[in-house]
């Protein structure tokens, strides 16, 4: 056998015995190691906790966004809330400067006089069809330091139409809405047609002295409350059948006449 031959069959048993080295350990990695369907089942469940991982921290992100919009939205809401009422405050406090400047105004218009002295300062009566409307304005004198508490009364000297002879008669005339059982109390005392001054003032004082034995209440339509100033209208009803000559308006405290006007008709 020649040189070459040797060679040629070293060669074959070598190449046979790699080949046969790489078959057992590849015979001994597909024996021993993991199946191709396990490792694919193994990155199948990986990719799926990856995921839900993934939309667990966007749902987070999510959930921060809004909670971050609504903080925002909110802090807007108060700094706007605050502006306005900011900007309320500055209007009551101008307000409130022009309130004390016309109630200083005012009481320089007021009448000299004792302090706390009451005045009728104006008063307006008109007649309707079966009421009378009245309209008055009431000053209590210098800086009230305390408030006035009373009533009014409106006395009405009328003539009745159905009697003769004709008579003169006084009665007091009560608000339409009051609830009584009568829409106006007559007076005992009747004057003739022929009424005297002397007999119109001893009739004003028979009143004066009924109505300080009958206290007037201090509520109702007729109230007076006010430390300056008030200003007080309404309706009166009329009785049927008599003819109204006057009017006269009375400022009651405790049944006490402290002023007092007459209006003719």
């Amino acid at each position: 056998m020649t040189k070459a031959a040797e060679r040629l069959l070293v060669l074959q048993v070598c190449a046979a015995l790699l080949l046969l080295s790489l078959g057992a350990v590849l015979g001994a990695f597909i024996v021993g190691g993991p199946s191709t369907d396990v490792v694919a089942l193994r990155l199948h469940s990986e990719r799926i906790a990856l995921l839900q991982g993934r939309a667990e921290l966007q749902a987070e992100r999510t959930e921060l966004d809004s909670q971050l919009s609504r903080a925002t939205l909110a802090c807007l809401t108060e700094r706007a809330a605050r502006a306005e009422l900011e900007y309320t405050l500055a209007g009551v406090q101008a307000a409130l400067g022009q309130s004390q400047d016309q109630l200083a105004f005012f009481e320089n218009l007021l009448p000299p006089g004792p302090q706390g002295a009451l005045d009728i300062r104006a008063i307006e009566v008109h007649k309707q069809a079966d009421s009378l409307r009245y309209r008055v304005l009431l000053t209590q004198s210098g800086k009230a330091t305390k408030r006035f508490l009373g009533a009014l009364r409106f006395i009405a000297t009328v003539r009745c139409e159905e009697e003769a002879p004709a008579c003169v008669q006084q009665l007091v005339l009560l608000p339409l809405l009051a609830q009584m059982p009568e829409a106006a109390e007559i007076l005992p005392e009747i004057l003739t047609q022929e009424v005297t001054h002397q007999a119109q003032d001893q009739a004003q004082a028979r009143l004066g002295e009924a109505s300080r034995a009958r206290p007037e209440p201090v509520s109702g339509p007729l109230a007076l409350d006010f430390a300056q100033f008030q200003r007080s209208q309404g309706l009166l009803e009329i009785p049927a059948r008599v003819v109204l000559k006057s009017v006269t308006v009375q400022v009651l405290e405790g049944g006490i006449v402290l002023a007092s006007k007459v209006v003719a008709l």
